[in-house]
């Protein structure tokens, strides 16, 4: 994808421009990238969380298979479970008990690294 299809807008010529907050988000996605762990970057609308993280995934994980995953506000486990089983093309039926779900996303996700960005508004740990 190009920076244009990521933001929905086609304009020639134009740059991303680096900021404080983008290199921030760089350092981040690129420390939870090598530790092969999850992050999870919040903020309000507007704030630049998509472009950030898609910029940064695709000049620090160019070959990167990139999904997104959305949560609705106040998500259960039950619902986080659900959209990462879909986010992850896990083959057959969503097991039904949560211990069960639960070892087979561990498993899954452990079987290669991944990249899933959702948006920075980055929090520092």
């Amino acid at each position: 994808m190009t920076a244009a299809t990521y933001q929905y807008v086609d304009l020639p010529d134009a740059s991303v421009v680096t900021t404080r907050a983008l290199l921030t988000a760089r350092e981040n996605i690129a420390d939870t990238v090598a530790a092969r762990a999850m992050m999870c970057i919040h903020g309000g609308a507007g704030f630049g969380k998509t472009l950030a993280v898609n910029t940064c995934l695709r000049e620090l994980e160019p070959g990167e298979d990139v999904r997104r995953v959305t949560f609705r506000a106040r998500p259960t486990a039950r619902a986080v479970r659900y959209e990462l089983f879909t986010a992850l093309d896990l083959a057959g039926e969503p097991p039904r008990h949560p211990s069960e779900f639960d070892r087979l996303l561990k498993t899954a996700l452990a079987e290669r690294p991944r990249t899933q960005p959702p948006f920075p508004q980055v929090s520092r740990r």
